[in-house]
């Protein structure tokens, strides 16, 4: 059993390097504002066209996957994503670096599919829902290294040589990938999703909004209603990233020697969300707070939240339906996740800029504590739909 941890482990790494690719373009944006010319709006995109291909393309992604075997999909993505840091690392025009972006976002999406499918289907069933947990840690974390590791390169290398020392990682990693057989690698039918895992999944695009509105508009919000400099919001929001990190450790525990049933989960996923409302209603609707208080407030609503993205990711294989470790539905269940997430991911900052502009700050937290609300009904539906299914046929996925 503990012999399958390592292969995890690689898988995560994995994503976790794909994911820095996303702080890796916010490290070096200011640079190519300075070199290419670009405006600060033009910047951001250059940044989020990473979750395009997601957001465009996620639920087909998966149900592709189906019928290519997980390795080749796992490598197809590193390959992509290689290919395209090397045009992006000696690019000498703004078009020619949008373009290899946006293809970026087609290998990030092939990886954070494949990857997740492939550790389902090598962890067996008593470790499986805490090496999906785990899995669901990678963007924070990718994000966290992503900003350090390109941070120090710049302090050493160019631009371009930064670039290109995250093309050697990846080309690394694609060597690593191909000399292991990765499990799964034998899916050939399409199967879609029960509904269980549409509901589910759609309450998780919900969280992303959330979690991306919180996060990516603190800085702003500290430094107009606290006072913070640039420094200060810069730590305060990368500490409420990585809030979700506590959050992950106490879910696997939660999960140790004991799968996930629908009625815990759902438990768990209702004391998490509501939990969390006073914290944000706090944060935004409190006058007069210390930047250190703020900034633990969203930290505290980060990290309680935090409980339900291991929990969603844990259940997606039961909920889909899935009676196997590699059956096909739990790649097109990966895909869905990665749509609504994507999506969410994209829409939340400037949905939450919009809701600031209309109602000011308090307004977002209303949003917010509303949003709150409406993942836990989607969760508890997901959860019911799930229990109605089990009741009617009994196999792998059927809860306790």
């Amino acid at each position: 059993m503990t012999r399958q941890w390592p292969s995890i482990i690689m898988l995560w790494l994995i994503g976790v390097l794909a994911a820095a690719q996303f702080a890796r373009m916010a490290v070096v944006a200011p640079l190519m504002r300075t070199t290419l010319g670009l405006t600060l709006s033009q910047a951001g995109w250059l940044i989020s066209l990473l979750e395009v291909g997601g957001a465009l393309f996620g639920f087909v992604a998966g149900l592709a996957l189906a019928r290519v075997s997980v390795h080749r999909f796992l490598l197809l993505g590193l390959a992509i994503l290689a290919g395209t840091g090397l045009v992006e690392a000696i690019a000498t025009g703004a078009t020619t670096l949008f373009v290899a972006r946006a293809a970026e976002g087609i290998g990030y999406l092939f990886v954070v599919i494949a990857a997740p499918t492939a550790i389902a289907a090598t962890a067996s069933d008593a470790i499986r829902p805490r090496a999906l947990a785990l899995w669901s840690t990678f963007v924070p974390v990718g994000i966290a290294a992503g900003a350090a590791v390109s941070g120090f390169l710049l302090t050493v290398t160019s631009m371009r040589g930064t670039a290109l020392v995250w093309v050697s990682l990846v080309v690394a990693s694609g060597v690593l990938v191909a000399r292991f057989r990765i499990a799964g690698s034998a899916i050939h039918a399409i199967r879609l999703p029960a509904p269980a895992a549409w509901v589910s999944t759609f309450g998780f695009g919900l969280y992303t909004i959330f979690i991306s509105a919180l996060t990516m508009l603190l800085p702003s919000f500290l430094i107009e209603q606290a006072g913070a400099t640039m420094g200060q919001s810069a730590l305060s929001a990368a500490c409420a990233s990585l809030g979700v990190l506590p959050a992950t450790a106490a879910a696997m525990l939660v999960m140790r020697n004991d799968r996930m049933s629908a009625r815990r989960s759902a438990t768990i996923a209702a004391v998490s969300l509501l939990a969390a409302v006073p914290f944000v209603l706090a944060l935004y609707r409190i006058d007069g707070l210390a930047l250190l208080t703020r900034a633990a407030l969203a930290v505290l609503a980060v990290t309680v939240s935090g409980l339900v993205p291991p929990i969603v990711f844990a259940r997606l294989p039961q909920l889909a339906g899935a009676t196997t470790p590699d059956d096909p539905r739990i790649a097109t269940a990966n895909g869905l996740i990665t749509q609504f997430g994507a999506g969410g991911a994209l829409i939340g900052p400037p949905l939450g800029g919009l809701i600031v502009g209309w109602s000011g700050w308090s307004g977002l937290g209303v949003a917010a504590s509303l949003l709150l609300i409406a993942m836990l009904a989607a969760f508890v539906l997901a959860e019911m739909i799930g229990a109605g299914a089990a009741r009617l046929s009994v196999g792998y996925a059927a809860p306790k």
